[in-house]
């Protein structure tokens, strides 16, 4: 059964020594596709050297807003010449506010830049967004519907605002959240995505969720993917393989330019 992981890091570190097995156990169990998200100009390069190995790794290129701090003089040259090299979308950016830093005002700067170079290029985008909704909302909307698409990874928003981003051409990608029988909120969340903008995602090395033999590491893979599948199943009452073939085609859809790039 062929799978869509719409948002993971392969390229981060803590994956190095096992990424080959972690690629070769997601083909060999049924397949699909890979999302890795670039965060920083930094893990770029690595991204690329990935996603040129394995036609399964569907590479995003961007600044997480973590990392705004480190960008170099010619950070948007270096990313806009990172698009052009292999088919890809952009991403992770965002907003995060859970803490005063980085800055907020260099943060929304940053957004909007690569937001807007999204936009000119008509690529899909990846978008983290963290306490940070108000201004989101206000950006979103000076910058209009995403031309190429996009989705809001690990959403932890409410259900409320769910239509507001669909008709702004944004996908709601949920994690291994949805695997906390005591996270209510994700669940309504969950249940208030139509069901063509409706993704899953590992966002693997990190959010491992809830599994039914607890883990020996802290370390999560694409391989979980169907733990948060059947999770989700579970929640909205359906089969989860009628879930995982409704995630694969939405992912497909929208990341169709870089599975055949013209």
């Amino acid at each position: 059964m062929k799978r869509f992981d719409a948002h993971c890091h392969l390229q981060d570190k803590r994956l190095a020594r096992q990424l080959p097995r972690i690629i070769q156990t997601w083909n060999s169990s049924g397949g699909g596709f890979l999302v890795s998200c670039g965060t920083q100009e930094a893990d770029w390069e690595d991204l690329i050297a990935i996603a040129g190995k394995a036609d399964t790794v569907l590479p995003c290129f961007g600044v997480h807003p973590w990392y705004v701090n480190t960008l170099s003089s010619g950070w948007e040259e270096t990313l806009g010449h990172c698009l052009g090299r292999i088919p890809s979308g952009v991403g992770e950016i965002g907003l995060d506010f859970t803490t005063d830093a980085p800055d907020r005002q260099l943060q929304e700067a940053v957004f909007i830049t690569q937001l807007t170079m999204a936009q000119a290029l008509r690529l899909p985008v990846s978008i983290h967004i963290r306490k940070a909704w108000d201004s989101f909302i206000r950006i979103l909307k000076q910058v209009g519907p995403l031309a190429g698409g996009g989705l809001i990874h690990s959403f932890s928003g409410s259900g409320d605002m769910v239509p507001l981003f669909e008709r702004h051409n944004l996908y709601i990608s949920f994690s291994g959240a949805v695997t906390n029988p005591h996270n209510k909120k994700a669940g309504k969340a969950l249940k208030a995505v139509s069901p063509d903008r409706l993704l899953m995602e590992t966002d693997s090395p990190d959010l491992l969720p809830r599994l039914p033999v607890p883990a020996k590491d802290k370390i999560n893979t694409p391989a979980n993917l169907l733990v948060i599948a059947e999770a989700s199943a579970n929640i909205l009452k359906i089969p989860t393989k009628s879930l995982v073939q409704q995630t694969f085609d939405n992912g497909t859809r929208l990341f169709n330019q870089l599975i055949n790039p013209n």
